[in-house]
């Protein structure tokens, strides 16, 4: 057979065809956001939201059985166009990472092209050096390591200035001479507020996060790796993001691996948050990966991994109501308060020290992503704000619009859980599409779950059936 026939696609279904077209998808609305922060140009901004919706509805669909029945007529058709999807994204994967790693550096120290070029690829080149999140992380593992609260020697500016990172990966606050500002500050009044914070580092000027925003898992579960030796914490992140990867091809039927396997060798986007800085949802995701494909196979393991997941990352949270209707509905009110119970008992476990030892401090910390004045951001709602087209400087209609979100989602998976169980990993970033920040990495890699959530529930050869919570279920995605 033929490489380009791509012989894995001849089994697939409707629906598991979507989660290659919403690639793509997801690969242009970043693509045209980002554009749309480089020129500040409101079209591009509304253009990267509306593909981040169409997104939403095609990983949406691709997780209902009915789709197979819907798009039945035209599988033909799609798996011509996903295998062409296939080819193009993996020769444009290879392309990238040649530029990124190959082409960029050379180019930049090549004085015969224009300055505003280079300036361009410089900051191309920066986007891949630590964030502001990734060096408050390591600095945190370090400062315990030494002994000290993380939460309570925080600084943004040393961190920055240690692990080579670059203004631009700041969080920038509206206060002091910000306070003024909307919807976000030019390049240049950041840059002032970065060099005059750099005359004196020992002093963080209030423009500027330097909280430790994460619960204790975020520094804890690094440390031993930092303390083996690893000296930089985003490659524990790959490390953490690799072993959810092979944990997920591990429990994935073997007639069902390469079409996983496809979807997450072609999704660019994932790749490139690998380097893009340290995206601490690296370290969250294989917890989340764990917590949900274990769930019939290992309770005590699922849980375990969720409670971790929830003591890592703010955005887990979102995750835990339906984790927690899923095991309920599924395996009854028991297993219900035995998982409530260990993901409670995990967190207090890994944050109670740092409670006693500050409490004040440690929830101004966690809560600083909600409570601080952070400027409008992300992909989601807020580009009419962020983009220029409306002038809301409160984020509380947003926090309503996404507190609204997330009771409406929470009561329909309570109503349909039953029928559509593989909603739930969809549905638990859906309000964030609301928050005053929704930017990509609070969705990225959640269709990566949601695929591999069914293809594992997709086993009919198995003695024990996941999920056996619609007798016709397994029937209806084959």
């Amino acid at each position: 057979m033929r490489i380009t026939r791509l012989s894995f696609f001849q089994d697939i279904t409707a629906g598991q065809l979507l989660f290659y077209l919403a690639v793509p998808t997801l690969l242009l609305s970043v693509i045209i956001s980002g554009l749309g922060f480089i020129s500040n140009s409101p079209t591009f901004f509304i253009s990267g939201s509306a593909l981040l919706i169409i997104w939403f509805i095609m990983i949406f669909m691709a997780v209902l059985p009915q789709t197979n029945k819907i798009l039945g007529k035209q599988i033909d058709q799609i798996k011509k166009a996903t295998r062409i999807i296939f080819i193009a994204l993996t020769v444009l994967g290879l392309i990238d990472a040649a530029v990124i790693i190959l082409l960029i550096p050379s180019l930049i120290q090549n004085h015969n092209i224009s300055t505003d070029f280079r300036q361009l690829l410089t900051e191309v080149e920066d986007g891949y050096r630590y964030n502001d999140a990734s060096a408050l992380s390591q600095q945190a593992v370090e400062n315990l390591l030494h002994g000290q609260n993380p939460y309570a020697h925080a600084n943004i500016i040393q961190a920055l200035l240690e692990y080579n990172g670059n203004y631009t990966r700041v969080t920038p606050l509206r206060l002091g001479v910000l306070s003024k500002v909307f919807p976000a500050p030019q390049d240049s009044q950041l840059k002032q507020v970065w060099d005059k914070a750099i005359q004196n580092p020992a002093q963080v000027p209030p423009e500027l996060e330097s909280r430790v925003c994460y619960p204790a898992g975020s520094f804890l579960l690094p440390a031993p790796f930092m303390y083996l030796g690893i000296s930089d914490i985003r490659i524990i992140y790959a490390i953490f993001f690799l072993a959810g990867l092979a944990y997920a091809i591990w429990v994935i039927p073997k007639k069902k691996r390469l079409i996983f396997i496809g979807v997450v060798l072609i999704s660019l986007e994932l790749w490139n948050s690998l380097g893009d800085g340290g995206e601490l949802g690296n370290l969250c995701f294989p917890l989340l990966v764990i917590g949900w494909l274990a769930l019939n196979r290992n309770l005590w393991l699922s849980t375990i991994c969720m409670g971790l997941a929830v003591s890592t990352k703010q955005t887990a949270w979102f995750f835990v109501p339906f984790y927690l209707i899923l095991l309920f509905k599924t395996q009854g009110s028991r297993k219900l308060l035995t998982g409530m119970a260990v993901i409670a008992g995990i967190f207090i476990i890994i944050n109670l020290p740092f409670i006693i030892a500050d409490p004040r401090l440690y929830f101004n910390s966690i809560t600083s992503p909600m409570t601080d004045p952070m400027f409008p951001l992300g992909n989601g709602l807020i580009t009419i704000v962020s983009s220029g087209l409306l002038n809301i400087q409160s984020s509380l209609p947003f926090a309503i619009l996404e507190g609204i979100a997330f009771i409406v989602v929470i009561l329909w998976y309570l109503r349909y859980c039953r029928r559509y169980p593989q909603t739930g990993i969809i549905l638990a970033v859906i309000p964030l599409f609301f928050a005053w920040r929704s930017m990509f990495s609070y969705f990225f890699c959640v269709d990566i779950i949601s695929l591999a959530f069914i293809l594992v529930n997709d086993n009919t050869n198995q003695q024990t059936i996941p999920l056996d919570v619609n007798p016709s279920y397994n029937e209806q995605i084959s």
